[in-house]
């Protein structure tokens, strides 16, 4: 498996794209009282908790810390 990085700039435009897709169905669901707009709200709250889960660390279940190399 290769060996991801965490890149602040790629999280940061993906909770912005989940607050536009969130609060676009919030302004349309107003506008127009139609219940469809619902989707787009659910499913931005729904790829949200997935990002927070992902971001957030488990207290639960800590990581080992990385092994120890041996130069000798």
């Amino acid at each position: 498996m290769l060996p991801l990085g965490f890149s602040w700039g790629a999280f940061f435009v993906y909770v912005a794209a989940l607050i536009f897709v969130t609060l676009g169905g919030v302004w349309g669901l107003i506008e127009s009282h139609h219940p469809a707009f619902l989707v787009p709200i659910l499913i931005g709250l729904f790829y949200f908790y997935l990002c927070w889960e992902a971001v957030v660390e488990d207290e639960d279940n800590p990581t080992a810390p990385p092994a120890r190399k041996n130069h000798g």
